[in-house]
């Protein structure tokens, strides 16, 4: 019920929006490109075999991260399934 609430409250603020514009803004707010758990572990998996080239990718992805990147679509993608398991710490 809650979210009925809300969602009813945000189609009525954004019913005036110049669609456009508002997925322009949405564009230029929201990254393409942010590090992913998955990501990272993949990076730190292969960097601990001394190849370092996940580590340069995300780096160059995460330095213009608004930007497209053709061919580095998957970064950007769903986790895949394996994923899920990935458990992190702050203390790690």
């Amino acid at each position: 019920a809650a979210c009925d609430a809300w969602l009813l409250q945000y189609s009525k603020r954004t019913a005036s929006f110049n669609r456009s514009l508002a997925a322009d803004l949405m564009l230029k707010t929201n990254p393409k490109f942010v590090l992913r758990n998955h990501l990272a572990e993949l990076a730190i998996r292969q960097a601990k075999l001394k190849d370092f080239s996940g580590v340069e990718t995300l780096l160059r992805l995460l330095e213009s991260p608004f930007d497209e990147h053709p061919g580095f679509e998957s970064y950007a993608d769903f986790p895949p399934d394996w994923a899920g398991g990935i458990e992190i710490s702050c203390s790690s």
